[in-house]
């Protein structure tokens, strides 16, 4: 297992981003310009990445090609296929998008998003982004979330199957299955199904924390890491459990100290990680 970030530190060049994550005990790490950027600055933090054995866990994309904005929708499809490409070429563990919402906010709840019509979308976009990109060292994926497909473990199961392709694999994002007071109470039961169903397709993993809010209302807000109640060492034990190195992102922290931070109490939490 490799612990990192979903983050990039303050630097002026792919040597300082590297040391600055190597200095922070992380091996592994979100890749930090997209595939705008010169290909000698692409190269130069692969170059850094590899003397420093930090992992390139993940290339994001972040945008949904499903906007209701038809511009905004055609430049995410563009943008998703680029990534992709540039995922390959870094030798990313994983291409990551959510499926995309239909509304104006790439990540917004909107009734359209649990539409049957959306899902098939999802299945024909993510074929034909396989089919064309071509991948041969890495894999397209969805990090999961409450309000648009895969938001379970189930449905996460059915896009696999119904998307058919080798190069389509999981995200694993656990805080994000998490949507009701039924799932946030039994987090035992949904890592283990989570992983039962999904494990062997798990290409990288973000960790985040979360808590229910007391009140007559459901509120399950991100929290900072150990403020909340997820249940971190069983959630790691099933990652470390899995074939080959998975990487594990921490992510949503508003600087490099509260990502050390949140790394210090995993650490704590969970003794593998500890820095040597």
């Amino acid at each position: 297992m490799r612990f990192g970030i979903n983050g990039t530190p303050d630097h002026r060049t792919p040597e300082e981003w590297g040391d600055r994550l190597a200095e922070m005990g992380f091996n592994a790490a979100a890749f930090p310009v997209n595939y705008q950027a010169p290909v000698h600055l692409i190269d130069g933090y692969v170059k850094a990445a590899e003397e420093r054995d930090i992992m390139i866990a993940e290339v994001g994309v972040w945008k949904s090609p499903f906007s209701s904005d038809a511009e905004k929708a055609k430049e995410a499809a563009v943008f998703c296929e680029e990534q992709f490409r540039l995922a390959d070429y870094v030798k990313a563990k994983c291409c990551v998008n959510v499926s995309g919402a239909a509304g104006e906010t790439w990540y917004g709840c909107y009734p359209e998003n649990f539409t049957e019509e959306l899902y098939q979308k999802n299945v024909e976009f993510i074929q034909a982004l396989c089919d064309k990109v071509k991948p041969r060292h890495t894999f397209y994926t969805l990090e999961p979330m409450q309000w648009m497909a895969p938001d379970s473990p189930e449905q996460y199961l059915r896009l696999l199957k119904d998307v058919d392709r080798e190069r389509f694999a999981v995200h694993m994002d656990l805080t994000n299955f998490i949507k009701d007071p039924y799932t946030y109470t039994h987090k035992k039961e949904l890592i283990e199904k989570s992983f039962r169903l999904l494990g062997a397709q798990t290409k990288s993993c973000h960790l985040k924390d979360c808590l229910l809010e007391d009140g007559t209302t459901v509120v399950i807000r991100e929290v900072l890491m150990g403020e909340g109640t997820m249940e971190v060492a069983e959630y790691l034990d099933a990652i470390a459990g899995l074939n080959g190195e998975i990487p594990v992102l921490l992510e949503h922290l508003p600087d490099m100290h509260a990502y050390q931070k949140a790394a210090e109490q995993v650490r704590a939490i969970y003794p593998p990680l500890r820095r040597r």
